[in-house]
């Protein structure tokens, strides 16, 4: 299977809802792991511990890179202080553009003032690089390899 065109394209269109909304709650999970939220906060319920946006995006098994200007911040292999200094730097941040690159869907995430998320697939065959889970109840996968999917939230583990 190949990213084709089409897919990007396909997959574009589901994530430019947020281009220009600021990132909020920008958080450092277990390990590498990062969250972003976008668009009005919802509150926690019983599937939900903690608030979100109406846009969530989780930055899952992928390797990535943050960077300001011509200065990289922090790789996700860095000491967790530096990650956490680096991740921080989103707060607050509009997205300026999301750039989709074949064959594995290697991805920029370009924010105002020059800071860049950078995420690069680790795996061909098991586990999404990247999610965005959307004000529909649905979740976009991207990855493992060069698949994706836009499917029900309800059946995709949170």
């Amino acid at each position: 299977m190949t990213v084709t065109e089409t897919d990007i394209r396909e997959v574009q269109a589901l994530i430019n809802p947020i281009l220009s909304r600021k990132a909020w709650g920008a958080s450092l999970g277990v390990g590498s792991f990062i969250t972003l939220e976008f668009g009005d906060s919802l509150p926690p319920n019983q599937k939900r511990q903690r608030t979100h946006g109406e846009w969530h995006l989780w930055i899952y098994c992928c390797a990535w890179r943050i960077e300001k200007g011509n200065e990289v911040l922090a790789s996700s292999e860095d000491p967790r202080e530096k990650l956490e200094l680096a991740v921080q730097q989103l707060e607050g941040l509009a997205l300026n553009s999301i750039q989709l690159l074949p064959p594995a869907w290697d991805t920029v995430f370009s924010f105002d003032e020059e800071v860049f998320l950078r995420s690069f697939s680790i795996y061909s065959e098991e586990s999404e690089h990247w999610m965005l889970y959307t004000p529909d109840g649905n979740v976009l996968s991207v990855g493992p390899g060069s698949s994706w999917s836009y499917e029900s939230s309800s059946t995709v583990p949170s």
